[in-house]
């Protein structure tokens, strides 16, 4: 599979690779995705600069959310069906060293949701880490219906997200 690397922190012209890897193939309880969309957030790019934690792998694909089909499912896995239109999160994370800029990922199915066929590839990309936080930001102390909520920087991704909420 074509994907993007990096194997040493710094501005991103100096340290990115693309080329060829191995295509991973789901283990039990995992989908694999032929992504169509890799979203990049502002805590993709702190890692890839060395700016937000060390490397904790000798190799990273970048990027922690991204949407795409579902095109083989690992042994117990009873969610999905090849073919499905899915977004995910948590690609390169914590104890994941392979993200979302590749061509395929792998992931726990829990990592994993549908997106309808009505949305795209590239706003289901965005679902992650800013529409999560967005909602959790809103919502986590209980409902807001009829309270005033301001939300600041309403242009940016999460607030875009928290003034559509």
């Amino acid at each position: 599979m074509r994907a993007v690397w990096y194997e040493r922190t710094g501005a991103a012209p100096t340290v990115l690779t693309v080329g060829e890897m191995p295509t991973p193939d789901a283990g039990p309880g995992e989908v694999r995705v032929r992504l169509e969309a890799s979203g990049v957030n502002p805590a993709d790019v702190g890692r890839r600069s060395g700016n937000y934690r060390a490397m904790e792998f000798p190799r990273v694909i970048p990027n922690s959310d991204g949407a795409g089909i579902v095109d083989q499912i690992g042994e117990g896995v009873t969610r999905f069906a090849v073919g499905d239109r899915v977004w995910l999160f948590n690609g390169q994370r914590n104890g994941r060293a392979f993200g979302t800029a590749a061509e395929y990922i792998t992931l726990a199915d829990y990592l994993v949701t549908p997106l309808p066929h009505d949305v795209s590839f590239a706003a289901g990309a965005t679902l992650g880490i800013p529409c999560m936080t967005a909602w959790c930001a809103l919502f986590a102390d209980g409902p807001v219906a009829g309270q005033t909520v301001l939300v600041t920087g309403g242009a940016g991704a999460v607030g875009h997200y928290a003034v559509q909420l």
